[in-house]
């Protein structure tokens, strides 16, 4: 076969081209080999804790980089908003529901507070696994989430008994505040969130409502009379057992009925 000068002159350029490009990923490397391992663990977290797909995108950049995204820390760090409450396994292929399987694992396994939250409420609403949920939720709430130890007081509450005593105490203590009932809700909308996109089968939640407050005492408006929306970020209540009733109700809502 006869080559023209044209043809020789493109398979020249593509060979200087994955020259340079084979250069450019040698000095890469070796200058990222420079960096002490504490601050590239540290870059990939930060990388990590933003965005699911960049950090696989990290991970594949250099050999370097793929040997450090294994450390825990990372794991600890990494974000799961790219990954659904509750995937539509029957739509996915065996090979990836393996790999998303066991990447939460081991999100869990390293002390991810978001998977330990996620398998906390999934073993409590879902699963109906209380000491399984509680002891994972604690965990989280440990690490600093501030949503699981919601989730703690809610299940306390459908629990019962000195549990229930806890969870009102738990859950009144969360809105003493302004501040803190916006917090509140930002748990509430989280909890929600996961209740609307899971089957939950737990049959002491979908029984009656707990108990509320015997007195049945009645919010008092703290500015210009009732609030015009349904939230209660303005509104105080007599005792942590009404403030408590209150997010009762709303998860109650989001349950399915039968």
């Amino acid at each position: 076969m006869v080559i023209n000068r044209h043809s020789r002159k493109n398979m020249k350029s593509i060979a200087r081209k994955r020259n340079n490009n084979k250069l450019i990923e040698q000095n890469f490397s070796s200058s990222i080999e420079s960096l002490p391992n504490e601050l590239l663990t540290d870059i990939v977290a930060r990388v990590a804790s933003f965005s699911f797909k960049n950090f696989i995108n990290v991970k594949l950049s250099c050999k370097v980089l793929n040997e450090i995204s294994n450390e825990r820390y990372i794991y600890q760090k990494a974000t799961l908003v790219d990954f659904p409450i509750e995937p539509l396994w029957q739509k996915e292929k065996e090979e990836k529901i393996n790999k998303v399987t066991s990447f939460l694992e081991l999100c869990r396994e390293c002390g991810n507070t978001e998977a330990l939250y996620r398998k906390g409420v999934m073993d409590f609403f879902k699963n109906n696994r209380p000491d399984f949920a509680v002891e994972l939720l604690k965990q989280a709430a440990k690490g600093g989430h501030i949503g699981a130890l919601y989730v703690i007081g809610i299940i306390g509450v459908f629990l019962g008994g000195e549990f229930k005593r806890k969870g009102v105490m738990l859950i009144g203590n969360m809105k003493e505040t302004k501040t803190l009932r916006k917090v509140t809700r930002e748990c509430r909308k989280s909890l929600e969130e996961i209740l609307k996109n899971i089957w939950v089968k737990n049959p002491l939640v979908l029984g009656e409502r707990p108990t509320r407050c015997t007195i049945q005492h009645q919010p008092r408006a703290r500015k210009n009379g009732w609030p015009l929306d349904s939230d209660d970020e303005q509104i105080d209540f007599h005792c942590h057992a009404c403030s408590c009733d209150v997010e009762i109700s709303y998860i109650v809502s989001v349950l399915p009925r039968y």
